[in-house]
């Protein structure tokens, strides 16, 4: 499998474990240390106190890369709204720049890294809409296994932009055999393949709303750990196998898919190299929740309470209060403030009685619309529509 693209982050688990990262050469096992696991129980959760250094680290290796093998990382500044040398940037503006900034120049580099491998390979680039057609396949599966069946499918049909799939088992293990074009250029090749495994866990994880955790077994000689830093892989890595594969519980395979094409709308562009690292940004969480609650007003008229949310986000409710709380705000506070929101715009934009209001807004009458409007501005919701109108007529 080759090529990376831009893909989402991984929903953290409600207890996250950081595996051992294991490196097999000729004298051994190398091991990189893991960091601490961490789990609601013992009252923690995967914070973002670090959000950004890896990401920054991932940045600079990337663009470090492009513009060592000719190709355009000055480009790839610039389309991101940095206009400076490359080694000014690494040096001056990459450590100041926010988790946002990051995703974006990671997910730019990343593309252009892979379509320069892609090239040197002789091999057609993956494109935008290859991308968003996997996704309508993905999330139309019923099991993992059928996501997996489906995305071997595409991967034929796109003629080989991303290489190809099989999926079989092992005793108790599922295994994902990959193959597609080198270039010849080791480092190249390892760190797409690589980025590209990444992605493809990142998804399958995302969709049934657990990790998948297991194993990658990389079919690059043993020699290429130089190629490697001490990164937080969501899975154990070997090298110098026969066979680039992907191993993992072969119970795994019949976990319900718990996305639809919503959750994909909700998604930002992120690069799939960030939340595998950092976990769950808590800003991140916070506009995730709204999205959620907003199509459930919108379709249902009914607003999720906290446990189904946290459902939907495939985390402890505990561990949803946290993030929020570390974000600034709440359930109820995101709650109120969607209320708020979609009343205005209610009272401003249609002629719907107050009653009709107040029970899409799922609240019990019209004068809880009343208490809460008037909580909210310190008017009436008709002493708002006419001041309004005053406003518009003067």
């Amino acid at each position: 499998m080759t090529g990376i693209v831009d893909a989402i982050d991984l929903v953290s688990p409600t207890r996250c474990l950081k595996p051992r990262h294991r490196m097999m050469d000729g004298n051994g096992v190398h091991e990189f240390p893991s960091q601490t696991a961490i789990s609601a129980a013992e009252g923690g959760s995967l914070l973002s106190t670090n959000i950004g250094q890896p990401g920054r680290h991932i940045v600079a290796r990337l663009l470090k890369l492009i513009a060592g093998r000719g190709g355009n990382a000055a480009g790839v500044l610039r389309t991101n709204g940095f206009d400076e040398p490359l080694e000014r940037f690494l040096v001056s503006t990459l450590p100041e720049l926010d988790i946002a900034d990051l995703q974006k120049l990671s997910s730019r580099a990343s593309v252009e890294l892979s379509d320069m491998q892609a090239a040197a390979a002789g091999r057609p680039p993956f494109r935008g809409g290859d991308w968003r057609l996997l996704f309508y396949c993905l999330v139309g599966s019923r099991t993992l296994r059928e996501a997996i069946m489906r995305t071997e499918e595409l991967l034929l049909a796109i003629d080989g932009r991303m290489g190809s799939m099989t999926l079989k088992r092992s005793g108790g293990k599922a295994v994902l055999s990959y193959t597609g074009a080198r270039s010849g250029d080791e480092e190249m090749d390892l760190i797409v393949t690589l980025h590209g495994q990444l992605m493809f866990h990142s998804i399958f994880s995302w969709l049934i709303g657990k990790p998948l955790e297991g194993m990658v077994a990389l079919d690059f000689p043993e020699s290429a750990v130089r190629y490697l830093d001490v990164e937080l892989l969501p899975f154990n890595l070997l090298l110098g196998a026969d066979q680039l594969e992907m191993r993992f519980a072969a119970s795994m395979l019949d976990q319900p898919v718990i996305r639809t094409m919503s959750d994909c709308e909700a998604l930002p562009t992120l690069n799939f190299l960030f939340g595998l690292r950092v976990g769950e940004d808590p800003l991140e969480i916070v506009r995730r929740s709204r999205h959620f609650m907003a199509l459930a007003l919108r379709d249902r008229r009914k607003l999720p309470s906290l446990e189904e949310l946290a459902r939907h986000l495939a985390m402890a409710p505990m561990t949803l209060r946290r993030r929020l709380h570390s974000a600034g705000t709440s359930f109820r506070a995101i709650r109120d403030e969607l209320r708020h929101e979609m009343a205005i715009d209610m009272l401003t934009n249609s002629r719907m009685s107050i009653e009709d209001i107040a029970e899409r807004l799922d609240l019990c009458d019209s004068d809880a619309l009343r208490r809460a409007f008037r909580g909210w501005t310190g008017m009436a919701p008709t002493e708002f529509r006419r001041r309004l109108a005053q406003a518009k007529t003067g």
